[in-house]
């Protein structure tokens, strides 16, 4: 596709009248593809806001059911939905929001192997997952296959976000938590929609930045948001030199 169609204009008309946008940053975005490992209360915003704004091939990865629990936070499901696969029943509506897109559902829980084999031609992964080891693997791939990461996490009243370029020297997940252990679920620490909807947005927003190439992606800082108290912070990753990912071949 070298031009937009007359409804696409149309679709896309309100994010073209920003002065970074025109019709060859928006064909950027058509032609784009993006990995969403994780369709739970982040990865179902940051889902809905790519297909919206045209991100043309979306793959989706999720091992996991539609259960009634997830209802308050994950907005892609709907009571009807209950018992489906997460993926399925993603594609399902964002392909009722946006049909031109090219939407790929992965019912895995993605492992290293996996996704060796599924980052090349990937322009960008959204790590939207909620535990440590599949955390650690979707870092060490993106390393090894120079894949840029955005990563969210929410639990409790508390959000973090991380985007990485891990193999410029800046520090990656295993570098942030060398001996991490997986934290409580949102079942057990609890959460409520909008923390995890502030994530997801901002997740969303920096990985359109990063597809369009304008603004400040902050990769290589991580930002955390307190939401009981309203207070966020930013600090920049160092790179732990003992990091077995990302250091073991710096030296």
């Amino acid at each position: 596709m070298s031009e937009l169609t007359p409804a696409q204009q149309l679709r896309y008309s309100a994010q073209l009248l920003l002065p970074e946008m025109d019709e060859s940053q928006q064909l950027r975005l058509l032609h784009s593809k993006v990995l969403i490992i994780g369709l739970g209360g982040l990865g179902c915003v940051v889902a809905s806001y790519l297909a919206g704004a045209g991100v043309g091939h979306l793959l989706l990865a999720d091992d996991d059911r539609v259960s009634l629990s997830n209802l308050p936070r994950q907005l892609l499901y709907s009571s009807a939905e209950v018992g489906q696969l997460k993926v399925d029943a993603a594609k399902a509506r964002l392909q009722a929001q946006n049909p031109e897109l090219v939407i790929t559902p992965l019912a895995a829980r993605l492992t290293l192997p996996d996704l060796l084999v599924l980052l090349p031609g990937v322009n960008l992964v959204l790590d939207s997952t909620d535990n440590a080891s599949s955390r650690l693997a979707i870092n060490q791939a993106c390393y090894l296959r120079q894949v840029p990461l955005i990563s969210g996490a929410a639990s409790g009243w508390q959000g973090q976000l991380l985007a990485l370029k891990p193999w410029l020297g800046q520090g990656c997940y295993q570098c942030l938590y060398p001996d991490w252990q997986d934290s409580p679920s949102c079942l057990q620490s609890g959460i409520l929609g909008p923390l995890v909807g502030m994530v997801a947005c901002q997740q969303a927003l920096l990985a359109l930045k990063h597809l369009l190439q304008i603004g400040d992606v902050s990769f290589g800082r991580l930002h955390c948001f307190d939401g009981l108290h309203g207070q966020s912070s930013q600090l920049k990753l160092q790179q732990d030199p003992a990091c077995p990912i990302c250091a073991a071949s710096d030296s």
